[in-house]
């Protein structure tokens, strides 16, 4: 089985959101709004405000979720061999095609996937109902982490069994 993974658009702009929102909090976290408040009795003014430094944590922090959303995500290829062998083959380009990861073969250089060979599942992945966390490591021990939600691939479900199947035969062994 071959599962194509890309990051969803829900996620992406949730983090757009957040990344906006951090960063607009910045002026009311200041206090440079507390002169320009007119302060009648009874009324809190800065009640809230954390400072310069906190104001600038927080634009810094909408500013790095927003620099975050300019790097392209590469859609990724899950590929589940009958056996329970894995291969993870990422894209270079959008239009190459999904058959050259299911076979196996690497291209260092072109346009095309670059594919790891024989991955296998590591004890410290998390599989639940709609997160997937893979931590998957080759033959040399290179680790790699893969993130999948229910909606980031249209074969969530059958990629979900095959990677339980794989971790109940490894518990096993």
């Amino acid at each position: 089985m071959a599962a194509v993974i890309r990051t969803p658009v829900c996620l992406r702009l949730l983090q757009a959101v957040l990344g906006l929102c951090a960063l607009l909090a910045g002026w009311p976290l200041s206090g440079a709004w507390r002169a320009a408040a007119l302060s009648g009795p009874g009324q809190l003014v800065g009640g809230y405000a954390l400072g310069w430094s906190g104001a600038l944590l927080s634009a810094a922090g909408g500013v790095f979720l927003l620099a975050l959303l300019r790097r392209r995500r590469k859609p990724q290829t899950l590929d589940i061999s009958p056996v329970g062998q894995l291969r993870l083959a990422v894209y270079l380009e959008h239009g190459a095609a999904p058959g050259i990861a299911a076979a196996g073969v690497a291209q260092p250089a072109g346009p095309g996937p670059v594919v790891v060979p024989a991955l296998r599942l590591l004890p410290g992945s998390t599989l639940w109902p709609s997160l997937l966390v893979l931590c998957l490591a080759d033959a040399a021990g290179r680790r790699t982490d893969v993130l999948v939600q229910r909606g980031s691939c249209c074969a969530f479900r059958p990629l979900a069994v095959a990677c339980r199947a794989i971790a109940a035969r490894n518990r096993e062994e």
